[in-house]
C-alpha cells in the first residue's frame, strides 16, 4: 500500500485547537513517510464533497475535526466504489466517536497512533439515504447539540450542552411511534430515542454495563417512554445513572435493523448535526464498513474479532 493520505481538517472545531496542533500533527504524518494533501473545509459538506471527489486516489484519508466532521468524512467514503483506511483525530467539543474507539484526545497522540496503529473494520449507520458513524437521535435534547451555538461551544466545552438543554427543558415534545425490530412490534409514546454504535453518547456512557461492540453488525437501541409522573421521570434518571436500563420507561434493543414510523414529522440529528426532519426512518447497520486506525489494545472493548494472543 503507497502512503498517499488525503488531510481533511475543520478549523472552526472545538476551540479551534487545531490552529496550535497542524504543524505536530503533519510533522508526525510526514516523518512517517506519508505523502499528503491537505485541505481546510469552510463549510457544512466540504468534507463530504471533497472526498467524494477525490478519496479514490489516496490510500488513507485523515479527518480532524469533531463528530459532525466525521460523519461527513465517513459519508463521503461510503460513496466510494473501494473505502481508502480512515483515520480520526478529534478536535470537537464532545468527541464520542473517538471516545468509544479510544483514540487519544492529545491531537499529536492521535496523529502518533495513524502511524503505528492497527486497522479496524468499524460498523456504520445507514438511515435512510444518510450514513451517520455512531448515533441516530430523536427527542429530549438531542437538537441540543446542533442547536448549541459553535461559541458557547468553543468556550464551555461539555456545560454547553446543557445550558442549552435547560432552555429546552419545557419544550419536550412526546412522538407515538411504531417500531419494528426482529420480527417484535412496540409501539408506544416516546419523548428519546438513541440507535447507536457506540459505548458514549454526548459524553455519557450510558452501555458502560454492556458487552458493546462496534463491528458486530448490530445497533443498541434506546428508547424512553412518555412519563406519566413525578414518580416515572425518577425512576428513568435513577435508571441511566446507574446504567441498568431496567426502567419500565425504557426500551433497550439490539439489532442490525429497526424502522420506525411516526404519527407527525420528528427532527433527527446523526452524530449530533441535523439530521432532518421525518416520519419514517428506516435504520440499518453497515457491517464492517469502515476501516479507521485505532490502538490495537481498544481491540478487547470494541471488536467481537479479538482473541488473546
Amino acid at each position: 500500500m503507497d502512503k498517499k493520505m488525503l488531510f481533511v481538517y475543520n478549523p472552526m472545531a472545538g476551540k479551534e485547537q487545531i490552529r496550535n496542533n497542524l504543524s505536530d500533527i503533519i510533522r508526525v504524518l510526514c516523518n512517517a513517510g506519508y505523502e499528503i494533501t491537505i485541505f481546510a473545509t469552510q463549510g457544512a459538506g466540504d468534507a463530504t464533497r471533497i472526498v467524494e471527489e477525490h478519496g479514490m486516489d489516496y490510500s488513507f484519508v485523515v479527518c480532524s475535526g469533531g463528530d459532525g466532521t466525521m460523519n461527513e468524512v465517513a459519508t463521503g467514503l461510503m460513496k466510494l466504489e473501494k473505502c481508502p483506511v480512515c483515520g480520526y483525530i478529534p478536535a470537537g467539543t464532545v468527541n464520542d466517536f473517538a471516545s468509544s474507539l479510544n483514540i487519544p484526545k492529545v491531537m499529536k497522540d492521535a496523529a502518533e497512533l495513524i502511524v503505528n496503529g492497527s486497522i479496524f473494520d468499524c460498523d456504520m449507520g445507514k438511515f435512510n439515504d444518510r450514513n451517520f458513524t455512531y448515533v441516530a437521535g430523536f427527542g429530549a435534547f438531542t437538537e441540543v447539540s446542533y442547536q448549541t451555538p459553535q461559541e458557547w461551544k468553543n468556550a464551555l466545552g461539555k456545560i454547553a450542552y446543557f445550558v442549552e438543554a435547560l432552555k429546552h427543558i419545557s419544550d419536550i415534545k412526546p412522538h407515538h411511534m411504531v417500531i419494528k425490530c426482529d420480527g417484535e412490534v412496540y409501539e408506544d409514546t416516546f419523548i428519546l430515542g438513541l440507535v447507536s454504535n457506540s459505548v458514549s453518547v454526548a459524553g455519557y456512557k450510558a452501555y458502560s454495563k454492556k458487552n458493546i461492540k462496534m463491528d458486530d453488525g448490530k445497533f443498541e437501541a434506546i428508547f424512553i417512554r412518555n412519563p406519566k409522573n413525578p414518580i416515572e421521570v425518577q425512576q428513568v434518571l435513577n435508571s441511566l445513572l446507574s446504567k441498568q436500563l431496567d426502567a419500565a420507561q425504557i426500551l433497550y434493543l439490539s439489532s442490525n435493523n429497526i424502522s420506525i414510523s411516526s404519527d407527525d414529522d420528528v427532527q433527527w440529528t446523526l452524530d449530533g448535526e441535523d439530521g432532518g426532519i421525518y416520519s419514517y426512518a428506516e435504520i440499518e447497520n453497515l457491517k464492517q464498513a469502515l476501516p479507521i486506525i485505532c490502538d490495537k489494545r481498544a481491540y478487547a472493548e470494541v471488536s467481537c474479532k479479538y482473541s488473546e494472543e
